[in-house]
């Protein structure tokens, strides 16, 4: 009698275990031979930022039906000698430009008039990797250039400030750039030098 009463509970135990361990025969998006594997810390990606940024899209809406992501989503980690950012995986890529300060800075804030000067840091959402990184002067008021974005992303930032700044793909890398970058969405973390 113990020793059914041994089984049942090996067996109850074996059972809820195999319902709380994934299986090897769930369906997969993913090419035969293809197995899961995770992106190094601290970078991660949208799941269907992934999967949209494969087609050039990226856009909203886009992936499972996953909200989209807010600039708040994005952890930025600047620490390091270089920023670091890890890219939410439960919401979809943005379709319009999303900034968030990071520091304020101070002084004037920068107007559709200025020239601000930064440092900055260009990750590709797709996969979280450095896309670029520099130094630049950027006139507010011209028209687009590199970075289309420039302008929205960098109005009302101030001197000493840092900004994150996420764009969508129509205003990310302009396709005369010749970046691999263009068309995709971008996350860039500014770091404000000078505004005139």
């Amino acid at each position: 009698m113990r020793k059914a009463g041994k089984i049942l509970i090996a067996a109850a135990a074996a059972t809820a275990l195999a319902a709380c361990s994934p299986s090897l025969e769930e369906p997969t998006d993913q090419p035969a031979g293809e197995q899961n594997s995770h992106t190094p810390a601290p970078v991660s990606v949208s799941e269907s930022a992934a999967s949209d940024s494969a087609d050039g899209g990226g856009h909203a809406g886009g992936g499972n039906g996953a909200a989209t992501c807010a600039a708040d989503d994005v952890t930025v980690d600047t620490s390091a000698a270089e920023s670091q950012v890890e890219i939410p995986r439960d919401c979809a890529a943005p379709a319009q430009v999303l900034t968030r300060d990071l520091e304020s800075g101070s002084g004037a804030a920068a107007t559709p008039q200025s020239t601000v000067q930064l440092d900055y840091t260009v990750f590709g959402w797709s996969d979280g990797s450095v896309a670029d990184s520099g130094t630049a002067s950027v006139d507010l008021s011209a028209q687009a250039g590199e970075i289309e974005g420039w302008p929205q992303g960098l109005e009302g930032v101030r001197q000493g400030g840092e900004r994150l700044i996420v764009l969508p793909p129509d205003l990310g890398y302009s396709e005369q750039s010749g970046n691999p970058l263009a068309g995709q969405n971008l996350v860039v973390v500014a770091e404000i030098t000078g505004i005139a």
